[in-house]
């Protein structure tokens, strides 16, 4: 089948789901259906004949789950994807002999799912992979590309291109949304159209999974499409439930038949199924769309967001080159906030540029770090950047806190992966990380482009700037960048060899880094600094400087010295710098930011 010639004049008919029907048919959920294609493919053409006989025109090969992920090895992969498209192949045979039709009436799809384990592959592993996989559904004979469930672009893009030069054939790409109209990833309904539609190298996109039918026709009813690439939609039969221990789906087809038959009228080209939809809901679809004129889409250019808001004086000094100020004050374990808003009261008064607020650091528990800086900011007047950390919210929180925290006028974040949870409390405690660091970047980076389009966040990453291979770091940091990130923190700097490794890494890197300096506040805290805290480096020539029998003014004289001959020595080549305040001692903070103001 020509696809294109065929989509102008008809509407397509694809399946539904195979792995929920699968597991509905013959009453299995341990096993994922595409382990079948190689031991019982039987069984898997059945499930694609149903469909056939149902009226689908279009049918994906049983290989979703068919990547590193779910298999051992390439190999595994390789013989799942050959086995998966000749099943769909054959049913398509069988069918047509059956039925009378002709093999050209229909197309077989090559399904690929997506591959998340992106923090323990390399983006170059992952792409690599993606292009095994299509060469060798290519080598089968595939000419139609479906990319299911897609949270963003990272790979859709160079592997649709890469699949151009290989061949003459149609990619479709499917983005998963959740009900407020947002990919995992963040991206929005409509930056995703805008998006795909500009894509050179996809044929059709839109939207499969996530939410039902009647969700989908909420998020895109209202949609303008920005030109007349095919689009698809592909929902769920409705939301899964638990019945004795089996994952359910509403028996709704009718229901399904009607909400999108809304969607179709809106011009969707292209229309089916995912998770929970069965040869029943097909039946419904031909029946009601097969022969149905296809209704015309709204065709124009999305407008892009405009960004404005009021910059604040921390953003400002950035951008024109000035040295600013940040403190870091701990948020309390308990209930009782009076030390913090003192010491912020106190910190507004040698006009710095920003309090930050860490987030539980080291996984122990202290006061919620956003509400504590809505709560700060709206008493003393400063500007707060709490962290957020990945940690302890999965998704759905961390788009929570971030919406709750904008409407309470907070307008800076540190976004950062958060240290672990400690050995021992880890049959207790759970570890969520949803994202990483740059992850929640990409996302915070969408919604700014979003819902905060007229106030957007202004976000910073943490620089662990220790480690073997420098390049590497900075390869991390223009990720990060990349992502959105605006600034950089350092942890705290002591040695010549700190500095100039900063020094080096501000060379190479156009951003903006704002160096951290701790003061060691004696003897005991300098030792304990030294050799329990990873990744921080005392030299002995600074804890040679302290003495035990040091009263707390003489060992601040010493504290106060070392600060400000390391920010003497970081001063070129800084954008400002980051003071993290031991044991809740804002004098001795105000104290050295007033003697480096003084001296520079």
């Amino acid at each position: 089948m020509d696809l294109r010639q065929y989509l102008k004049i008809n509407r397509l008919i694809t399946d539904g789901a195979m792995g929920t029907y699968f597991e509905e048919k013959y009453q299995t959920e341990d096993v994922l259906s595409e382990h079948f294609n190689q031991t019982e493919p039987e069984k898997i053409k059945a499930i694609h004949l149903e469909y056939l006989r149902n009226g689908a025109r279009l049918i994906r090969t049983n290989t979703f789950a068919s990547n590193s992920m779910f298999f051992e090895n390439e190999d595994e992969v390789v013989r799942n994807i050959r086995a998966g498209y000749q099943i769909a192949c054959e049913a398509v045979e069988d069918y047509c002999r059956e039925s009378g039709m002709r093999t050209e009436d229909f197309v077989v799809a090559a399904d690929i799912g997506t591959i998340y384990d992106a923090d323990h592959m390399e983006y170059d592993a992952v792409f690599a992979e993606y292009k095994k996989i299509c060469d060798t559904f290519l080598a089968c004979g595939a000419r139609c590309f479906v990319f299911e469930t897609q949270a963003d672009f990272t790979y859709i893009e160079p592997v649709a291109a890469y699949l151009k030069q290989k061949a003459d054939v149609f990619i479709i790409a499917q983005f998963s949304f959740d009900k407020t109209g947002y990919t995992r990833a963040g991206l929005g309904v409509e930056k995703v159209v805008k998006t795909a539609a500009a894509m050179e190298n996809i044929d059709a996109y839109g939207f499969n999974c996530g939410v039902e039918a009647t969700h989908l026709y909420q998020l895109v009813k209202d949609l303008t499409f920005p030109n007349e690439k095919f689009v698809t939609a592909l929902p769920n039969a409705g939301y899964p439930y638990a019945l004795r221990g089996k994952t359910m789906y509403s028996k709704n087809s009718s229901y399904y038949v009607e909400e999108m038959e809304k969607i179709a009228d809106l011009g969707i080209e292209i229309v089916g199924g995912c998770c929970g939809t069965t040869p029943e809901h097909i039946r419904g679809l031909s029946g009601r769309l097969q022969d149905k004129p296809l209704a015309a889409k709204k065709i124009g250019l999305t407008a892009d967001a405009v960004v404005k808001g009021t910059e604040s004086e921390f953003a400002r000094k950035l951008r024109m080159g000035e040295k600013a100020y940040i403190v870091e004050l701990d948020p309390p374990f308990q209930n009782d906030i009076s030390k913090v808003i003192h010491g912020a009261r106190e910190l507004a008064e040698v006009s710095v540029d920003m309090i930050t607020l860490a987030d539980s650091p080291m996984a122990r528990i202290r006061m919620d770090a956003g509400h504590l800086a809505v709560r700060v900011q709206q008493e003393t007047g400063v500007c707060v950047m709490p962290h957020i950390c990945c940690r302890d919210r999965n998704v759905i929180a961390l788009r929570s806190s971030m919406l709750g925290m904008h409407m309470n006028g907070i307008r800076h974040a540190l976004i950062v992966t958060g240290d672990p949870v400690g050995r021992g409390d880890r049959e207790r405690v759970t570890s969520v990380f949803d994202f990483n660091s740059i992850g929640l970047m990409q996302y915070v980076r969408e919604m700014n482009e979003d819902v905060f389009a007229n106030e957007p966040v202004f976000y910073g990453g943490a620089l662990n700037y220790h480690g073997v291979n420098v390049d590497a770091i900075i390869g991390r940091m223009k990720k990060k960048i990349e992502a959105g990130c605006s600034c950089f923190l350092t942890q705290p700097i002591y040695t010549t060899e700190d500095v100039e490794r900063i020094r080096y890494i501000r060379e190479h890197v156009d951003t903006k880094i704002m160096c951290g300096i701790m003061p060691l506040v004696s003897y005991k805290n300098a030792m304990f600094v030294k050799n329990e805290m990873a990744g921080i480096r005392v030299s002995d020539e600074i804890v040679a400087r302290y003495t035990p029998e040091m009263t707390r003014e003489e060992a601040e004289d010493v504290a106060t010295q070392i600060s400000v001959e390391i920010a003497d020595r970081l001063y070129d080549f800084a954008d400002g710098f980051y003071f993290m305040t031991p044991f809740n001692r804002i004098g001795l903070i105000r104290r050295i930011i007033e003697t480096i103001r003084k001296e520079h």
